[in-house]
């Protein structure tokens, strides 16, 4: 990664607890759900609380296979129905040229958290309810579904190439195919 690059991530992306140090044993505090639409729940109610959303968010990762909620001292499974996170907004960066950047597109996923769509978290296509669409690729091997609408809206900024038939849309210099 880049020094710029560094930078630029360093200034939207929170931190996240160092869960690749901790080795814990499983838990047994019950079932932890993230539905479809990016709802958390345990032992069936929905966590309503933003601020508990995003502390378990911080500690959440993807390791062999599976979705886990990782602590210091415990580790619980969790039963994801797709993408743990979902795209829901998105805008231009105002500070990517500070850092030496063409235009950059900065993601928003549920839970408020901002991602660059650049070469760290790159965009790469996955199918969703029998249909293939864009996904972010987030650290600790962690995704976010792009919601239809934020799709559409890129749909409309996208470079059409006639010649390959497909949608290309660029963010950080990069180019990732919508199609």
């Amino acid at each position: 990664m880049t020094n710029k690059l560094d930078k630029l991530i360093a200034h939207y992306v929170s931190a996240h607890s160092p869960t690749e140090h901790w080795h814990a044993t499983e838990c047994g505090v019950g079932t932890f759900l993230i539905d479809s639409a990016g709802r958390w729940f345990h032992q069936g109610d929905e966590i309503k609380r933003p601020a508990l959303v995003r502390l378990f968010a911080s500690v959440l990762s993807f390791e062999q296979g599976k979705y886990v909620l990782k602590t210091p001292s415990e580790t619980c499974a969790v039963t994801v129905e797709e993408s743990p996170f979902v795209i829901v907004a998105w805008h231009v960066s105002e500070v990517a040229g500070q850092y030496g950047f063409e235009p950059t597109i900065i993601c928003e996923d549920n839970l408020g958290r901002l991602w660059p769509i650049c070469q760290v978290f790159p965009l790469h296509m996955a199918s969703y309810k029998g249909q293939t669409i864009p996904h972010l690729q987030l650290n600790y091997g962690l995704s976010a579904r792009v919601e239809r609408t934020v799709y559409y809206q890129w749909a409309e900024i996208a470079k059409y190439n006639e010649r390959q038939g497909s949608m290309t849309l660029y963010s950080a210099g990069q180019g990732y195919e919508l199609t």
